[in-house]
């Protein structure tokens, strides 16, 4: 699950609060449909590669027609087809990002009532007479929480999104992918104008330069060439992160978080991918990226 209530604070509390909570397993938390407790699970940033999430305990299981068992299952469904329709997405999600503000709003935009929980579970029944109780979308500072919803739901991305700095008004159009070189192209522009958005590609094998102030991570999109039967990439693109005024501790799990990423895919036929906020270089070289906030750059593994 991804929301739990907080039964000492008495407030919902999505899974990316969980980071931001200090000495998470003082706290108890509980399911917000049916009252089950919960447990938290994968909330240490610098240790776990899963996000966040809620689980029930051993031997312990939500009511019977708890919507949080249908919101699994939802989520199943999402990984090979679309599940919006024309009532909406099914599901509460962070339609708006602000690094900075986001315990400062309320959120807005209701999605989903009872009567359309009936639907979505697949347990559509007489209408309800009993008060309805709300799932709203949300404003979010995390960034991996936006990184997730894009990729764990592939063909909803033309969802509202609101990402503060970048031009766009949908999950698809904040996102760009680094895309190879076309043709006999010895480079490619990935935006048709200088321009900020989230950029993601998978990383090559490459071992990343680290420097005072710099770290350079090479990516699998590039300019590939054919050589004796072998693709080979000549020039690949690459990330420049910019890593000045940066704290000691931030930079040291940053470097650990890079390096556990690359051993996890190591020697197996899974991929690691960068996503970061940034530009790229329209000036000096076409293959560089730029990007210098920690907060605005994370991983995953496929």
């Amino acid at each position: 699950m991804d929301d739990a209530r907080c039964v000492e604070l008495n407030k919902l509390i999505t899974n990316e609060d969980l980071y931001l909570l200090d000495n998470v397993k003082s706290y108890s938390f509980e399911c917000d449909e049916c009252g089950v407790s919960l447990i938290p699970c994968s909330y240490k940033k610098a240790v776990n590669l899963r996000k966040p999430y809620f689980k029930t305990g051993k031997n312990t299981e939500h009511q019977t027609n708890c919507y949080a068992k249908a919101t699994s299952k939802i989520r199943e469904q999402a990984k090979t087809s679309r599940i919006s329709t024309d009532e909406g997405f099914p599901l509460a999600y962070p339609n708006r990002f602000n690094l900075v503000s986001a315990r400062t709003i309320k959120p807005v935009d209701v999605l989903v009532n009872n009567e359309q929980r009936e639907f979505q579970a697949g347990r559509l029944t007489a209408s309800s007479s009993s008060q309805k109780k709300e799932k709203r979308n949300y404003l979010t500072s995390s960034f991996q929480t936006i990184v997730d919803q894009y990729f764990n739901f592939p063909f909803d991305r033309d969802r509202q999104l609101t990402f503060e700095g970048i031009s766009g008004n949908h999950y698809q159009e904040v996102f760009q992918k680094i895309s190879n070189p076309i043709g006999k192209q010895k480079f490619r522009f990935q935006t048709e104008q200088a321009e900020t958005k989230i950029f993601f590609s998978t990383l090559s094998w490459d071992k990343p330069e680290i420097s005072d102030d710099k770290i350079k991570i090479k990516l699998s999109a590039g300019w590939w060439q054919e050589s004796e039967g072998k693709k080979k990439n000549l020039r690949p693109y690459f990330v420049e992160i910019n890593t000045q005024g940066w704290q000691t501790n931030v930079l040291t799990k940053f470097i650990e978080r890079l390096v556990q990423i690359r051993e996890l895919v190591k020697g197996t036929d899974k991929k690691a991918l960068m996503a970061f906020v940034g530009e790229q270089d329209r000036e000096e070289d076409f293959y560089r990226f730029t990007c210098s906030e920690s907060r605005l750059i994370c991983f995953k593994v496929f």
